[in-house]
């Protein structure tokens, strides 16, 4: 007797690894990520990156992120944009106009002179593109919602009228 009876699910799994398989074997190059996108995705410079992720805290601070989640916001940004090198341009010129207002490493200066220099270049194009990209990242990213109690969005589940809607157990009782 058969030990294992083929069922509708292992022929599924089956056909899946064996296509996979044929698919690498016969054209490595189907599964493979394209050198043009990678090339495109190159990690931008460790000091740009580090000065975009300072920016990002500050523009939208929340003491208990870790600085990881703003770097994968800013990662994720990034290759949103692929193969588009204006937000990458963005970020540059952000870093070199903060650079230019604060004399120097704008990175290197107390958090007051930080925000003073930001205050100085919030209306150019490329800070307004960056302050939205940073937000819609931000406050979409699930990480967020983990770190602030934000269950998601309830639509699927029937609305929040039955999702615990009254579970609210960080307002103050009312007197």
């Amino acid at each position: 007797m058969d030990r294992h009876p083929l069922t509708r699910r292992r022929f599924v799994v089956s056909m899946i690894a064996l296509s996979g398989a044929i698919g690498t074997t016969m054209r490595p190059d189907l599964f493979a990520a394209s050198r043009a996108w990678a090339e495109s995705n190159a990690p931008l410079d460790p000091a740009l990156h580090a000065a975009m992720v300072r920016m990002a805290r500050l523009l939208y601070p929340h003491d208990a992120l870790p600085d990881d989640l703003y770097a994968d916001i800013l990662d994720q940004a990034l290759s949103d944009v692929a193969g588009n090198d204006a937000f990458t341009a963005h970020l540059e010129a952000a870093v070199a106009a903060l650079d230019a207002t604060s004399d120097g490493s704008w990175a290197e200066l107390d958090e007051a002179e930080q925000i003073e220099a930001m205050r100085s270049v919030e209306t150019a194009p490329f800070f307004l593109a960056i302050r939205n990209r940073v937000r819609a990242g931000l406050y979409m990213s699930k990480g967020f919602w983990q770190h602030v109690g934000y269950e998601g969005p309830s639509k699927n589940f029937g609305g929040y009228l039955r999702r615990g809607a009254g579970d609210i157990d960080w307002l103050p009782e009312e007197a």
